[in-house]
């Protein structure tokens, strides 16, 4: 890993970047089968479904350290060492929600209100869109590095972060609907399964969330 990292350095910083976005990917990935086991109320499952979120989140941290350490002080193409810190660390911080998500629903035997079911759903696939989206946006950055910043390739990246945007916003307003019907329940749901279903739902949009605010670090960097 050390050496393919270093190798990807002599490239460009955005190909380490995006070499670390494929394995958050594949990591917040995973959520969408956990929420439906989650649904279910498959407990083993549930168990072996967090230890792959879990050894995932592991990998990535892997790969977050190595870029770290290998990450120059001083950049080309006028790029603040401090940007692609940030950069890098939001969009670690997708694949650390997606554990926290797992770690939630692991900790305690939950049940989804069947009222609640398609919240779930469409939340955990619009966070997946935003961060979907975002891994859409981190392919197209080497090709700005490798036109040497040039208008047309910038303004290309500047719609896919919109794009971003976008997405992260419905994610929000599904998360407050879901939290309004949720709200709606408590005369059938006992207080703590609120608050952890609240929690989990909160966690998930952390994760869009996080795809956003990489986004935003990267509007940073063309903008400079």
């Amino acid at each position: 890993m050390r050496d393919i990292i270093a190798k990807l350095f002599h490239k460009s910083p955005f190909e380490a970047l995006y070499k670390h976005m494929l394995k958050v990917k594949e990591c917040s990935d995973l959520l969408k089968p956990l929420i439906e086991t989650f649904i279910s109320g498959d407990r083993e499952l549930i168990d072996e479904q967090v230890k792959a979120i879990s050894d995932l989140e592991h990998e990535a941290d892997i790969i977050k350290n190595e870029i770290r350490e290998h990450l120059p002080y001083h950049l080309f193409m006028s790029i603040d060492r401090s940007d692609i810190l940030w950069f890098l660390k939001q969009e670690d911080a997708i694949a650390d929600s997606a554990e926290d998500v797992a770690r939630l629903i692991e900790m305690r035997e939950t049940e989804v209100p069947s009222e609640l079911e398609e919240n779930l759903m469409e939340l955990v696939d619009k966070v997946l869109e935003t961060v979907d989206s975002l891994k859409t946006t981190t392919s197209n950055i080497k090709l700005l590095s490798q036109s040497s910043f040039s208008k047309k390739e910038e303004e290309k990246i500047s719609d896919l972060i919109k794009n971003i945007d976008k997405k992260e916003f419905e994610a929000d307003v599904i998360q407050q609907n879901a939290t309004k019907n949720l709200f709606l329940l408590e005369e059938k749901i006992d207080p703590v399964s609120i608050f952890i279903l609240m929690k989990i739902m909160k966690e998930l949009g952390s994760v869009a969330d996080h795809a956003q605010n990489t986004g935003d670090r990267l509007r940073c960097i063309i903008a400079r």
